[in-house]
């Protein structure tokens, strides 16, 4: 391999001269390439076997040639103008913005004025690609040895507790501290108690999520949190099976707390019970949206006119597929669609000719109360449709929640 000696006519520092070499030499910095790349290249130029006349001689600033030609006075990089100068000023600045934040482990990025990048991809027109490392990788890398030194943190790929950004377009340090997450399970022992906060303050006086959050922020130092539950009750029915959530602390100065001390704290009220509190990671929450499983729910209903309990068993053929239009209730923030859930199960008890208990084991997704009433023939069939009467939901309670496998 030939070093073209195009990449001279601009004066490169020795990062950005050994980056376009990357690839070449494993265990050598940029900075090592490139030295000894320079150093070759003044020693065919020494013994003229290379024409120097379109060089920067810049790029020989401090060499000493045989042949009597003066290098050049020391000049700024063309490429980075100097970029690598910054970095422990940059390394410094992220220790202290650090400094009363929690964490275990890190990762470096970073943003580079677009005119670096620019003049860099200029540098590659003249060399090819295939061993070149682009500025931004180099950055990182480098900035990262010095903070693994400075911090005595590891620096995590995949799932680093924080991500220090070196904007060297904006001359600063920014932070993003990633998210805490917690896995458990909850029971909501009232009615008229929303899962989520509402946008609207004073709509609802608290929420579950405000119930067990508030334990978590307060530990935490967190800026904000989010709730995410396998699956919701309605805000006036009960969950009286234990149902998976996690609770997110988003940027937290603190990663590390008793989770017990967590649970005696949100379990000494009386609205929301919990247990099983155990740290997990972003994939449970993709899994705890996603992966749905069947619920047994358990809700009484009123009818407009007596009706005889051997005509219950009409209750039977509701067992299968059901049509539900978006009902009226959640219309306003539901797409307009007919989504087909199944009913799997459906046993029923006879109060009185008004009166009746039903438990319905069904998939996720029913809206059970629409599936009770018929909702003016948006749900089909319907209990109020099979037995001929005008069907009122009561009493809806959550009692039994089949979990993904390993939550």
């Amino acid at each position: 391999m030939m070093i073209n000696e195009k990449i001279f006519e601009k004066n490169l520092c020795d990062h950005c001269l050994g980056r376009l070499y990357s690839g070449l030499l494993t265990g050598s910095t940029n900075e090592e390439r490139g030295d000894a790349i320079r150093k070759y290249v003044a020693m065919m130029v020494d013994a003229k076997l290379v024409d120097s006349s379109k060089m920067n001689l810049a790029n020989f600033h401090g060499l000493k040639f045989r042949n009597g030609m003066k290098s050049g006075k020391e000049e700024e990089c063309w490429l980075c103008h100097n970029l690598f100068d910054e970095l422990e000023k940059f390394s410094k600045e992220a220790c202290k913005k650090l400094n009363n934040i929690e964490f275990e482990t890190f990762l470096v990025g970073s943003k580079v004025n677009g005119a670096v990048l620019a003049r860099e991809e200029k540098m590659w027109e003249i060399t090819g690609i295939e061993f070149v490392e682009s500025i931004k990788s180099e950055i990182n890398r480098e900035l990262g040895k010095k903070l693994e030194k400075m911090l005595c943190k590891e620096v995590n790929f995949k799932n680093p507790d924080v991500l220090i950004i070196a904007d060297f377009a904006k001359d600063r340090i920014d932070l993003q501290i990633n998210s805490v997450y917690v896995l458990g399970y909850y029971k909501k022992m009232k009615r008229g108690i929303p899962q989520s906060k509402w946008g609207t303050p004073g709509h609802y006086k608290t929420s579950v999520q405000e119930i067990v959050a508030k334990p978590f922020v307060k530990a935490s130092k967190a800026k904000g949190n989010s709730f995410h539950g396998y699956g919701r009750e309605d805000i006036d029915a009960r969950c009286l099976d234990w149902r998976p959530f996690v609770i997110e602390m988003e940027s937290p100065k603190k990663r590390k707390f008793n989770l017990k001390k967590m649970e005696k704290a949100i379990n000494k009220g009386s609205k929301v019970k919990v247990k099983i509190l155990r740290f997990c990671d972003k994939n449970t929450v993709r899994r705890i949206k996603t992966e749905g499983g069947d619920k047994t729910y358990r809700v009484t209903a009123k009818l407009s006119k007596p009706v005889k309990k051997k005509d219950l068993a009409k209750l039977k053929k509701l067992v299968g597929i059901i049509s539900q239009r978006t009902p009226t209730r959640v219309a306003h923030r539901r797409a307009d669609l007919v989504r087909k859930r199944k009913v799997r199960e459906i046993k029923y008890k006879w109060i009185n000719g008004k009166t009746l208990e039903l438990k319905i084991r069904t998939n996720a997704g029913l809206y059970v109360k629409e599936f009770v009433s018929g909702n003016d023939g948006r749900t089909i069939p319907s209990v109020a449709q099979t037995l001929g009467v005008e069907a009122t939901p009561k009493n809806l309670d959550v009692i039994k929640i089949q979990r993904p496998k390993g939550i």
